[in-house]
């Protein structure tokens, strides 16, 4: 199918080779409307003027009704002050689900603290439902036969914590998938003070890997809640998406990215990087079809569902930086840079072709210069597609070091990127449909003689659609 369709994409509309299936980059997009299934429940003595539902998850129960568990922090319960709670609704679509009260509180008695319950999930399993959750240290597992009364898994020494990446440093947010034969569960961890995705896998849900780090860093940072509620899909045999959270509230972030390797999505790079979509704690369902986006209210008094889809792009090059006779049409025209191009290897760029633009490398160096400033400018083209996407590494300084969209008629810059804090080349993605018909050239801007001083552009590329999934 992928085949057919880049072809069907290609004629009449850019130069160039049909791209390979790893170009296409698969978009989650929201349609429509929100409803709102949940609000703030009343916890009797437990509740609280600040109480917030937040980490969640949403699943069908046995006899048809959709069941949602939210953890309610902040509450009057004590210790960590966390709880879950739990709604049920008829259909998916419908809003407003029924409150049944309290579903789940923290057991000191099995070594779960006091109030730490975090975020559950819920997968069905061999007959059985199966829920991961953390305690605050630990992640656990309960099971359930109808999917609405669930039951702890209590190991040997009379606990129910499974496995951590150290105490303190809050394991939490687990979403289980099945791919490649067997599962995984990812999680986020805040160990050295840094928030990464983490991965285990099994065979049957109780024995588990030692665990793996597949995404950390790059643009979504790296701070302790820079991956809060990583939510992995697999959208396409073989195709996984990550959704990572790095904030709450009005101002809700989360970033996409996807991969063919459910074990890398970005380790301090933005290889994988898709887009951003101002929602927080995302959890992905699929029914009957169609792809449902669930997600915390803006002012974090509920949970909001809307339909999602995802769109399909292909990455074509605008300018073939293979081609000698390419290269040369660009221009160094202010600095000390002996050239447009390099094929640096000093460093881990992972250029998406051997030749790119880097105004710290000089020919045959081994180390970044810094002191070199310099000005290309690429020929002069037309913005022709809404949307595409660069290739840049480098610094970061956005008044001295970044790349440009410039008129060539009036000299305005349109818009401009700087570099992601390392030299391995990330993804950005630019919509210029306000652009289209413009005459314009990219500017690569070095102005700055500090450390990291330097920006490194690797391609250009239209992003072109292949189809919409539902």
């Amino acid at each position: 199918m992928f085949r057919s369709l880049l072809l069907m994409a290609m004629p009449g509309v850019l130069c160039g080779t049909a791209p390979a299936v790893e170009d296409i980059t698969v978009l989650p997009r929201i349609e429509g409307a929100w409803w709102t299934v949940a609000h703030n429940p009343d916890l009797g003595a437990y509740t609280s003027d600040t109480q917030q539902p937040v980490d969640f998850a949403v699943w069908q129960a046995a006899d048809g009704a959709w069941q949602l568990w939210s953890c309610i922090r902040f509450t009057r319960l004590g210790g960590h002050t966390r709880l879950f709670h739990r709604w049920e609704g008829r259909n998916l679509t419908d809003p407003d689900w029924e409150p049944r009260g309290i579903a789940m509180e923290a057991d000191p008695a099995l070594g779960e603290p006091l109030g730490g319950l975090q975020a559950p999930h819920v997968v069905r399993w061999n007959g059985l439902y199966h829920m991961a959750y953390g305690d605050w240290d630990h992640l656990c597992f309960a099971t359930s036969e109808d999917g609405k009364e669930f039951t702890r898994r209590i190991l040997a020494d009379g606990r129910t914590g499974v496995f951590t990446e150290g105490p303190g440093q809050n394991n939490r947010d687990p979403v289980l998938l099945f791919t490649r034969d067997r599962w995984h569960l990812y999680y986020t961890a805040f160990p050295r003070g840094k928030g990464y995705v983490f991965c285990r896998t099994s065979a049957d849900l109780h024995d588990w890997s030692d665990s793996m780090i597949v995404a950390y860093g790059g643009r979504a940072g790296n701070d302790p809640f820079s991956c809060e509620c990583p939510h992995v899909v697999e959208t396409e045999p073989g195709l996984y998406h990550l959704f990572r959270t790095q904030s709450y509230g009005e101002g809700a972030q989360t970033s996409v990215y996807q991969s063919r390797n459910p074990y890398n999505f970005g380790i301090d790079d933005d290889h994988g990087f898709v887009c951003t979509l101002p929602v927080a704690a995302p959890e992905i369902i699929l029914d009957d079809g169609q792809y449902y986006l669930a997600a915390l209210l803006p002012d974090l008094q509920g949970i909001q569902i809307a339909r999602l889809t995802f769109l399909a792009e292909t990455a074509v090059p605008v300018f073939s930086l293979e081609a000698p006779e390419a290269r040369a049409q660009w221009r160094v025209v202010e600095g000390a840079l002996p050239g447009p191009f390099t094929a640096s290897a000093r460093s881990n760029f992972y250029p998406p072709m051997p030749h790119f633009i880097g105004t710290a490398e000089l020919p045959g160096e081994s180390v970044a210069h810094d002191e070199i400033v310099a000005v290309v400018e690429s020929p002069e083209f037309i913005v022709e597609h809404p949307s595409y996407r660069l290739a840049i590494s480098g610094g970061i300084d956005a008044a001295r070091v970044y790349c440009a969209l410039v008129d060539t008629e009036t000299g305005a810059i349109l818009w401009k990127a700087t570099g992601n804090g390392n030299n391995h080349f990330g993804n950005v993605r630019a919509d210029w449909q306000e652009f289209q018909g413009k005459r314009v050239r990219l500017r690569v801007v070095d102005q700055s003689t500090a450390a990291w001083g330097h920006i490194n552009f690797g391609g250009l590329y239209a992003m072109l659609p292949i189809y919409k999934k539902p």
